[in-house]
């Protein structure tokens, strides 16, 4: 969906939703936008995922360490990793190895759920059931429009003076209150 259509606020709510915390045992937001680079990505997850008992601390900015210890760290468990508002992302190679310490998992139901504007992105990453979201049809973007501008008090010449000024602002936010 378009930008202010409202995809990191509806995939907040998932993510904080009680079902969402009960059902996973590690959860990861990380906003992405356009500096999608899978080392810091990587690390980014790797400092939020609890490490094991029997894992020795270790600052590395090795990518195949830091992922063998991802994977291990979610070995037996259910996570959700968010990667929201991606941007960008240079080939399928450098997805699938961002990835790649994600599909080791021995839990069922887990999941990498992603939000961005741009549907090539979404068909490059291959991902399962997209949701698109949309801006409100006209009508009801008009009456939402209207209402926050004027409440219940509209002035009584706004029809003839005003009312073409607001649908042409209506019409250029395209359904998007933003």
């Amino acid at each position: 969906g378009m930008g202010g259509v409202g995809k990191t606020t509806f995939t907040q709510h998932l993510y904080n939703d009680s079902r969402t915390q009960v059902h996973f045992t590690v959860m990861v937001w990380m906003c992405v936008s356009t500096d999608f680079d899978v080392l810091k990505l990587t690390q980014q997850i790797h400092n939020c995922i609890p490490p094991t008992e029997n894992e020795t601390a270790s600052e590395t900015a090795n990518l195949d360490q830091l992922q063998k210890s991802i994977a291990q760290r979610l070995k037996s468990k259910r996570f959700l990793i968010v990667l929201d508002d991606i941007w960008k992302c240079n080939s399928e190679d450098e997805w699938k190895t961002l990835l790649a310490p994600f599909t080791k998992g021995e839990a069922k139901g887990s999941m990498v759920l992603v939000t961005t504007r741009f549907p090539k992105l979404a068909g490059m990453m291959k991902t399962i059931n997209p949701v698109e979201l949309q801006g409100l049809e006209s009508n009801d973007f008009f009456t939402f429009f209207e209402s926050c501008i004027f409440g219940e008090h509209k002035p009584r010449d706004y029809e003839d003076e005003l009312g073409g000024i607001a649908r042409e602002i209506a019409r250029k936010l395209k359904g998007s209150p933003f």
